[in-house]
């Protein structure tokens, strides 16, 4: 395993789930977000969140030698953003089955790196 790309394939994981958080819940946040400029933007971020993705993907599978830990490394940091931006954004409470949720996420990532 190459650590120093898994640690790359993990950040931008992260920088690209925040990323999908501001361009699918942003309309829920903002009023400027809920019209035809924000449908706009959506569709203009698609583009460099492919990219970071198939990238992700490409270094992923060179850093870990298998595919599988990539897809696992790609839900475990959505599974780290999503919760703490809703509750940060839309006051969503963090329970007791959120809280379990990440951490079995985080409990993923060191399976994966091990």
């Amino acid at each position: 395993m190459d650590y120093n790309k898994i640690i790359i394939v993990t950040l931008i994981f992260l920088l690209n789930n925040v990323l999908i958080w501001y361009q699918l819940n942003s309309q829920l946040v903002w009023d400027w977000a809920k019209g035809n400029l924000a449908i706009v933007i959506c569709c203009l971020l698609g583009v460099p969140i492919s990219w970071l993705f198939w990238y992700c993907t490409k270094l992923g599978y060179e850093g870990f030698g298998a595919l599988w830990p990539v897809r696992f490394m790609g839900f475990a940091t959505s599974m780290l953003t999503f919760p703490i931006l809703t509750w940060y954004y839309l006051g969503e409470t963090i329970t007791l089955k959120t809280t379990l949720t990440i951490l079995l996420s985080i409990a993923i990532m060191i399976i994966q790196i091990l």
